[in-house]
């Protein structure tokens, strides 16, 4: 439920009316259903009532109070995702994979860049603000693998070393 209970001022001044005996076990009861979301089974008749009354209340609090915390850790995840031209420059920077790149690929370098260039265009294009660096290499590696397949292989010139290839 709740990770810090709140007792309204109304609620206060409204459990003061009743008799002494049955303020604190109602007051306990409710900090423990805002805590822990266990409803009470052991009030007396007019405490359950009150506590009946403030069941909706605190339920929809705590619903919200999830809600806000949901959308907090959801809007830090985004953030900690790089902007996509960042993620773009740190993959270029990053030499080892690179390499690992032109070697799975056989292309040189500069090619490899050229091809991040144009996938951080194309998802900025689309509107790709942010993007984690594990989602942006692994679109970057689908990219060169399509580019480096040849698409027919019986028309393929393959040329022998006499041959001359044009």
């Amino acid at each position: 439920m709740k990770r810090t209970p709140k007792f309204d001022k109304a609620w206060s001044e409204s459990i003061a009316m009743l008799p002494a005996e049955l303020q604190q076990p109602l007051i306990d009861a409710i900090k423990e259903y805002q805590t822990t979301g266990i409803e009470p089974a052991d009030l007396s008749p007019i405490a359950q009532c009150v506590f009946n009354l403030l069941k909706p209340t605190i339920d929809r609090r705590a619903k919200a109070a999830s809600y806000q915390r949901r959308r907090r850790e959801a809007k830090a995840v985004v953030q900690c995702a790089p902007v996509t031209i960042e993620a773009g420059r740190l993959v270029k920077q990053d030499r080892k994979y690179i390499r690992l790149l032109a070697k799975r690929y056989d292309l040189i370098h500069r090619d490899i860049k050229a091809e991040i260039d144009r996938v951080s265009a194309l998802l900025a294009a689309n509107g790709i603000d942010r993007i984690p660096l594990f989602l942006y290499k692994e679109y970057l590696e689908k990219r060169l693998e399509a580019n480096t397949e040849p698409s027919d292989p019986d028309t393929q010139i393959k040329c022998g070393p006499d041959a001359k290839c044009g």
